[in-house]
């Protein structure tokens, strides 16, 4: 932006996002003189997409998040969250609920698809925004920055999962534990709940993807049925669960990097403790869209067996009796 846009795009953040402006004047960046950051993050655009994203986040989404106290204030570290939702909503979710939450607001700096790169328009967004390709050597400086990085260890396999396996996580990729190794970064695995429905993506039709080069096309009952409107994403609740960071480092020298097993051992560990929080997340929501749809399905008589992932169905009945945890509360749960 030049400067004259700058302060035009200050001037509606403050009348779009008042109570969060103030708090966001303080952010600072690695300015090069330009306006921006080495990988293009500019302050303005952050805040534009932010004060524009907000709505989605609280009246659409309907976002509620706890245990955001366990994300560390300064230096490096890692969000590890699940990954779902066809589009990546949930990473926008989760900046913004960061941003939104801490007492001393970062800006969190997430991995897109290589193939985002390479999108005219789209991909000077996301820089502008500060998300960048999820190419190795970007997170490696960024973390030498002190800089909180966000990683999805699904990839695109997680975005891609189709409605009969949602809440199935894909295994973890190991890049992330030898970045938390190698630079001293906290760990803080992440639980999304509600992003795996926003979408009920059904089928893939792989050529098509191809010949876009796209990593999947999906088809959902509501797109391309309904054209550009089927891309509008089902209002479901989000529950964004932070839980106690990993500090393996203190315990494995960043020589670890060179034993696989032990690499993904480690792994594995942080995917067993987000698969945990997702089983506990999903027993305390009430419905997909933030309440019980159970009395109309017994009227109708429905759930009785069948269908994808019997387990979870399961786990939402008996979120009927137990909304939410007693000792759970906003913005600061212990119990995930």
């Amino acid at each position: 932006m030049r400067r004259k846009s700058r302060e035009r795009a200050r001037w509606l953040c403050q009348k779009l996002a008042p109570e969060d402006y103030a708090r966001f004047c303080d952010l600072k960046i690695n300015d090069l003189g330009f306006g921006y950051d080495p990988f293009g993050l500019e302050i303005e655009s952050a805040m534009l997409a932010y004060s524009l994203a907000q709505y989605m986040y609280k009246y659409w989404f309907r976002v509620e998040s706890f245990g955001v106290e366990h994300i560390p204030e300064e230096g490096p570290a890692l969000v590890i969250p699940n990954h779902s939702g066809v589009l990546p909503i949930d990473g926008f979710m989760i900046a913004i609920d960061i941003a939104k939450n801490m007492r001393k607001p970062r800006i969190m700096r997430a991995a897109v698809d290589n193939f985002a790169g390479f999108l005219p328009f789209i991909n000077t967004l996301f820089y502008r925004c500060g998300q960048l390709v999820g190419a190795r050597r970007n997170f490696e400086e960024l973390l030498r920055r002190g800089e909180l990085v966000a990683i999805f260890p699904e990839g695109a396999k997680g975005t891609g999962k189709s409605y009969k396996q949602r809440y199935k996580l894909r295994p973890f990729n190991v890049g992330f534990m030898e970045l938390s190794l190698l630079f001293k970064a906290p760990i803080v695995p992440t639980a999304v709940i509600g992003a795996e429905e926003q979408y009920p993506y059904m089928i893939n039709v792989k050529p098509l993807a191809k010949a876009l080069r796209f990593p999947y096309f999906p088809v959902t009952p509501f797109f391309p049925l309904l054209g550009p409107i089927g891309m509008l994403p089902l209002p479901t609740k989000y529950y964004i669960y932070y839980g106690e960071p990993f500090h393996f480092y203190r315990e494995y020298p960043p020589e670890t990097v060179h034993n696989p097993d032990t690499i993904r051992m480690l792994v594995g560990k942080v995917q067993g403790r987000v698969e945990e929080m997702i089983e506990e997340g999903l027993r305390r929501r009430k419905g997909i869209f933030g309440f019980s749809l159970l009395p109309f399905r017994r009227l109708l008589g429905a759930g009785k067996g069948g269908g994808p992932r019997e387990e979870v169905k399961q786990l939402e009945a008996k979120s009927t009796s137990e909304h939410h945890h007693p000792n759970a509360r906003r913005h600061g749960s212990h119990t995930v």
